[in-house]
């Protein structure tokens, strides 16, 4: 029988997998460090600190992982992207010891090769990155007011990103890659599908290529509404995409293209972090296992920020999953 981490990796493939497994309990994460490094004193926890890009953070609450972060409000590194050159400067990380950073995470975690699925994420892609910067109305003016310049801040950050990838396959071989870049609000993206076209997909395609090179996959990241970019990403070979929010309609996604790439997500965010039925709560969870699961490659995820209500959602899927094993053709779906 597989270990979690093959049926995992089988499941992402397309390939037979003996059962299923939830990503939460297989993938081990790292961080690549310095995207968003703040120093807070002890005695305040709602403290700020400076990124290696000279970006001001603020943490939302006393525990960052739970409460989040944001730049700091009011902040900008620049204002006129016409002068982009002059106020982005990349991190050097000859100077910054990330690749004995990457290794010392590893091993802390007690990583078991054998069993868990590693995966190394970015958290500030190309996109979210500027807005840290310039604020995100000047950034998206940018792509009307500045192309030529957003064209070069574009392609001078893939070329930083990709020697990250470079830097993290050499420290820490990871299973994949994870990028995080946001393209989507509530029921549209931030800006048109052809500006994505045009200024960021030329670059996710070099990323899939030089990922995919080194035998990883590509997790892209993006909260909001992407419905309109999903063939591109398949297109281009995106392996994982996650959250892939209820707004999405993933049901319906999947139907098309449930073979070609893993839909993390379909759980209704809303839902789940505003009732306080437990009852409600885990009628969301079996609707997406109902509806997603006999479509394609999915797995179930939101995004929580209640540990609670997190620990409820792991109780379900661990429920569920334990009733069925993947669907295959010669395999009938067990909620029908």
């Amino acid at each position: 029988m597989q270990t979690p981490r093959e049926a995992f990796l089988a499941m992402v493939r397309g390939e037979h997998a003996d059962y299923m497994v939830s990503h939460y309990d297989v993938m081990c994460g790292l961080i690549f460090p310095g995207d968003r490094y703040m120093k807070f004193p002890d005695y305040d926890a709602y403290g700020a600190g400076y990124d290696e890009w000279g970006v001001k953070w603020q943490n939302m609450g006393p525990n960052p992982g739970k409460d989040g972060s944001t730049v700091f409000p009011g902040f900008k590194l620049f204002d006129d992207m016409s002068e982009w050159k002059e106020h982005v400067h990349f991190p050097d990380y000859t100077k910054f010891p990330a690749a004995e950073m990457l290794k010392g995470m590893k091993n802390a975690m007690h990583y078991d090769p054998e069993n868990k699925y590693l995966n190394t994420t970015f958290l500030s892609g190309q996109f979210e990155r500027l807005h840290h910067m310039i604020g995100f109305e000047d950034a998206l003016a940018a792509f009307y007011e500045y192309p030529d310049e957003m064209h070069e801040y574009m392609d001078a950050f893939c070329e930083y990103r990709l020697n990250q990838i470079d830097l993290v396959y050499e420290a820490v071989q990871p299973d994949s890659i994870g990028m995080q870049d946001d393209w989507g609000q509530n029921n549209n993206m931030f800006f048109s599908p052809e500006i994505w076209r045009e200024f960021i997909k030329p670059n996710e395609i070099r990323y899939v290529e030089k990922i995919h090179d080194y035998g990883m996959l590509y997790m892209h990241h993006s909260c909001g509404y992407i419905r309109q970019i999903i063939p591109d990403l398949v297109e281009i070979g995106v392996d994982i995409i996650e959250p892939m929010m209820v707004e999405n309609g993933v049901p319906e996604l999947m139907k098309d293209y449930g073979k070609d790439i893993l839909f993390m997500g379909g759980i209704n965010n809303r839902l789940i972090e505003g009732s306080k039925s437990r009852e409600e709560r885990r009628q969301e969870v079996e609707r997406a296992f109902r509806e997603c699961l006999p479509l394609g490659k999915w797995v179930p995820q939101y995004v929580s920020v209640n540990e609670e209500y997190f620990n409820d959602f792991m109780d379900d899927i661990h429920d569920l999953i334990s009733k069925q094993t993947l669907i295959t053709p010669d395999k009938p779906n067990p909620w029908e």
